[in-house]
């Protein structure tokens, strides 16, 4: 009976050794699935971290960009505006100023009424102008307007021709400043 007892104990003992071995292989089985999860998480985490990082880095390298941008086009904006300011400053002393103000009474087409002229203008070139008008057949009245830069404006009745250097800078004023623009190599 003994040997009986030792036997079924022997076989319970490698029986018992078997299910642990079993039970060790799963173990270390699940631990290397875990351990292989854990690895491709930390990966993806990883590769997702660094993706969300450079994307902050590109937004931020965009936002950046764009701030220069707007920055440099206001800079360049300005100094176009003062370019466009002093040239038109600087038309009255062109020396083919006063052609061009002949030139802007023939085209207004108006024959009679008042010649409004800057102050600097009358000053400088009445007499020149009314020797003009007297050749050409007008009946203008030569006044001064002080917010005139130079340029003519003619009023008849309702008529009134707009020629004063302030107007047409403004009615050519985003063609002149693409033309600034291109000269000093903007665009």
């Amino acid at each position: 009976m003994q040997s009986v007892i030792e036997k079924i104990l022997e076989e319970a003992k490698k029986e018992a050794e078997a299910i642990i071995q079993g039970y060790e292989k799963e173990i270390s089985r699940i631990k290397r699935e875990y351990e292989e999860k854990i690895l491709e998480a930390e990966k993806r985490l990883n590769e997702e971290m660094e993706k969300k990082k450079k994307e902050e880095i590109m937004k931020a390298i965009a936002q950046a960009r764009l701030e220069y941008n707007k920055k440099l086009t206001r800079e360049m904006q300005g100094y176009i505006d003062d370019v466009l300011h002093s040239a038109i400053k600087g038309l009255p002393e062109h020396k083919k100023y006063f052609e061009f103000l002949k030139e802007m009474i023939k085209k207004s087409g108006v024959k009679e009424g008042e010649l409004y002229l800057s102050s600097a203008d009358k000053q400088k070139y009445q007499s020149q102008i009314e020797k003009f008008i007297k050749q050409e057949g007008y009946n203008f009245v030569i006044k001064n307007d002080d917010k005139m830069s130079g340029g003519v404006i003619i009023k008849k009745e309702k008529i009134t021709f707009l020629g004063s250097i302030d107007v047409i800078a403004e009615i050519i004023k985003e063609d002149l400043k693409i033309m600034i623009a291109r000269t000093i190599g903007f665009v």
